[in-house]
């Protein structure tokens, strides 16, 4: 959430945009996105084998839920270790570029061409190969989604 004059505003990320990453590993954030943005965000490897990108105060609040998971669970160690241990602080240049730590890029198989997507309080940062192949392996099973998670905000 962002301060803007005495009022709390939410994050908001929303859409689907194309850009390539330059021979830097540089890329160029959306600028429906920048305005939601200070000059930091936190980027992490994700599930589904994309990068999620966090403002300052949604990295936070994520940072603080982490913090509330049972040290003494296997499962919540290895997942506390696997969102923080492979992030980072990335600043967000003039141009509205952000540097991709390498690690992040060979991880995920990065090459050149991403797709950057919202996902409310994040956006996702994906190679367009493996966004084409898990779209079209999702796609299919959107109606059985939405009927799963329809069941879980009824529980």
């Amino acid at each position: 959430m962002e301060q803007s004059g005495g009022n709390i505003q939410m994050v908001m990320f929303t859409g689907e945009y194309r850009h390539n990453l330059d021979p830097k590993n540089r890329l160029i954030i959306p600028s429906k996105y920048r305005d939601q943005l200070t000059t930091k965000i936190y980027i992490t490897e994700w599930m589904d084998g994309c990068l999620a990108a966090f403002a300052e105060n949604e990295w936070n609040e994520l940072v603080s839920k982490l913090n509330k998971l049972p040290i003494t669970n296997k499962k919540a160690r290895a997942f506390v270790r696997s969102i923080l241990g492979k992030s980072d602080e990335c600043g967000v240049d003039n141009q509205g570029r952000i540097l991709l730590p390498q690690f992040q890029i060979s991880d995920r198989g990065f090459e050149k061409a991403c797709v950057i997507v919202g996902a409310s309080d994040h956006f996702e940062i994906w190679p367009e190969k493996v966004f084409e192949q898990y779209n079209e392996e999702s796609m299919g099973e959107l109606e059985d989604f939405a009927e799963d998670l329809t069941e879980l905000l009824q529980a």
